[in-house]
């Protein structure tokens, strides 16, 4: 169940209780950018009650359908409670020290473990992927088509993924009762995640080299960090992204920028629903930062979600 800490963020920081369950002794202190996704959190959201039954249920359907389909583990969504992912390299090329881990239901665990035991070695064609072990004394570390390997902890309910050997092993024995002090949390002190979080990305390096889209790189390449934050809080659901820069300079043309998306938006709001929501986004410039905030009540969320999928309630 997702805890509401009533606390500041500097009291979180100190403690190192952060969005969900996240905690910084599972994120490595010299990561440049870290996604975390709460996804029980999520669940027990106004909101996700509000539209999943109507609107993301066929989807959810379709995706349990392909996994079973792609791998022959019959499994649910929800037996997934959060995703944690941090990397070295902010461009798109794979990031060979990239880590991500997968919380999950004990049950999810148990049947993932079958599965990869009892498919490692086995004839090809047989299988969809490839899964062979890797070090004998290691109990779960496994390679799926000699790409990407996956771990297991033995002393909780998660998944380590990534292709570096010696950091899967490494990370996995920390998910365990015995964590680090969490010291990479100072890496990203500058980029808050605020009460109610159920996503939070957060990048702490420049975007020098980033490979973005023209539009996007004009915003980013002037900014030497972000990050973004969505979640539910004191019944509104919110959106927010903070951009830090080098100079004033940098952080008026950003805003700039983000005010003429918006405004071009909102001209083009195909629906009346849109405008009202599309006015509530607050863009401001202020210390060599801009901020975005973007603040719906549940009400106007859900129309706005409806009136995306061109339906009305």
């Amino acid at each position: 169940m997702y805890l509401r800490l009533e606390l500041s963020w500097l009291l979180l920081m100190t403690i190192g209780v952060h969005a969900g369950p996240l905690q910084w002794g599972q994120v490595s202190d010299d990561a440049q950018w870290v996604a975390h996704f709460d996804f029980e959190g999520l669940r027990q959201t106004s909101f996700y009650k509000e539209v999943s039954e109507e609107l993301l249920q066929q989807y959810i359907s379709e995706a349990e359908t392909e996994i079973k389909r792609s791998s022959g583990i019959d499994i649910t969504i929800d037996s997934v409670l959060s995703v944690t992912a941090f990397g070295k390299s902010a461009n798109k090329a794979p990031d060979e020290d990239g880590i991500l881990m997968m919380e999950i239901t004990p049950t999810l665990k148990t049947i993932a473990m079958d599965w990869l035991w009892n498919s490692h070695g086995a004839k090809p064609n047989e299988l969809p992927v490839s899964v062979s072990k890797i070090d004998a004394a290691i109990e779960y570390l496994y390679s799926i088509d000699g790409e990407i390997l996956i771990a297991a902890d033995t002393n909780s309910n998660h998944l380590c993924i990534g292709r570096n050997k010696e950091l899967i092993i490494h990370f996995i024995n920390i998910l365990g009762t015995q964590k680090q002090r969490g010291a990479a949390k100072r890496q990203f002190k500058d980029y808050p995640s605020p009460i109610g979080t159920m996503a939070y990305i957060a990048i702490a390096n420049t975007f020098d080299g980033a490979q973005l889209p023209a539009q996007q790189a004009k915003i980013l390449q002037m900014s030497k960090g972000a990050s973004m934050a969505a979640g539910e809080s004191n019944e509104n659901i919110f959106l927010k992204l903070l951009l830090s820069t080098e100079g004033s300079g940098a952080s008026l043309q950003i805003q700039r920028v983000l005010a003429g998306v918006q405004a071009v938006a909102m001209l083009n709001a195909k629906q009346p629903e849109w405008f009202p929501v599309l006015q509530a986004i607050d863009i401001r410039n202020e210390d060599q930062r801009v901020w975005v905030d973007w603040n719906m009540s549940l009400q106007n969320a859900t129309n706005f979600i409806h009136a995306l999928q061109g339906s009305t309630k």
